[in-house]
């Protein structure tokens, strides 16, 4: 009856998300200037982990000319994309396979307008939790000198689902 029961057992392959497992492995793997194209939002800000360790994370974006507004600078909202995005791969980078993360409230500050070009955003996870992270960033002009918006957020922690 137990060898019946041990042949019984079916081990369902772990379901995981494809931006925690790219982000994840190459955070492992020390490698830099990862270009990010596991999903549309990435791509269309041209996301690259520039660098990071598990929980901290630089990213580079691209602002696209259709980013900007009327004046000339880029939109709040596409700056505000870039932070989010910066603060969820640094969650994705500590969590293991088959769970990920959806942002459940995110707060911005902006302190300085941006031109369409490149950008670098500094990320970093406070506290992971079993169903709350809690992470911070700061977005920098292409250099990284010049302060542009800083943004903290709550992710909420669950485990990958079936498609």
């Amino acid at each position: 009856m137990v060898a019946n029961a041990a042949t019984a057992l079916h081990v369902m392959p772990v379901r995981d998300n494809p931006t925690r497992a790219l982000v994840a492995g190459a955070v492992a793997g020390g490698r830099c200037n990862v270009p990010l194209d596991a999903n549309p939002a990435l791509v269309s800000l041209g996301a690259v982990l520039a660098e990071g360790r598990p929980g901290a994370l630089q990213l580079r974006f691209e602002a696209p000319p259709s980013s900007t507004q009327g004046n000339g600078v880029v939109s709040g909202g596409t700056l505000a994309s870039m932070l989010d995005i910066a603060m969820a791969m640094a969650v994705l980078s500590v969590l293991p396979p088959g769970r990920t993360c959806a942002t459940t409230s995110l707060s911005v500050n902006m302190i300085a307008a941006g031109q369409a070009g490149a950008f670098l955003a500094r990320a970093s996870v406070d506290r992971s939790g079993r169903s709350v992270a809690f992470a911070r960033a700061d977005l920098y002009d292409a250099d990284g000198q010049r302060l542009l918006a800083t943004a903290s957020s709550s992710l909420a922690l669950f485990d990958e689902r079936p498609a």
